[in-house]
């Protein structure tokens, strides 16, 4: 009867600890999200020829900020967010404040990300400065400007 009753006990006990396990959060969950800062060395522009525009339509400079979520539980990759300051020959270019990417892949310390089918967003945290990249690939066959594809390429500032 003894047996019987301490066998009971650790299932009891067992199966209050896997309850209350279930109901913890993801470690994963309360680490921060992951922030990078960088400024824009430079831009890559390709005409409507498919070659690299050497030098460059215009020169550009600027800063972006990118914050990687805390993988959630459920979850295979982490969301993103960026906020992107591009100045195009000295005066503000374009201003993107809060823009949420959606993750496609993480390898080798790649990051990479989308907005939309246009744009591809890439941090490479190999090298040091980590680096980045803003992509943005036209689909209006050159009717509104001279190139069909440029990236903004950044290094990390901190």
């Amino acid at each position: 009867m003894k047996t019987s009753l301490k066998i009971t006990s650790f299932a009891v006990i067992g199966l209050a600890l896997a309850t209350l396990a279930s109901f913890a959060p993801a470690a994963d969950a309360a680490s921060p999200p992951q922030n990078y800062t960088g400024v824009l060395t430079h831009g890559e522009f390709t005409s409507c020829g498919g070659e690299l525009l050497n030098p460059p339509a215009y020169s550009v400079g600027g800063t972006w900020v990118l914050r990687i979520d805390p993988v959630a539980e459920n979850q295979i990759l982490p969301t993103a967010h960026l906020t992107l300051l591009v100045f195009r020959d000295g005066s503000r270019y374009q201003h993107f404040p809060n823009v949420e990417l959606t993750p496609i892949s993480i390898q080798n310390a790649v990051y990479t990300y989308s907005l939309g089918s246009q744009v591809t967003v890439t941090l490479d945290t190999n090298s040091f400065p980590a680096t980045f990249s803003w992509s943005v690939q036209f689909f209006d066959n050159c009717t509104t400007r001279n190139y069909m594809s440029l990236a903004y390429v950044g290094v990390t500032s901190n």
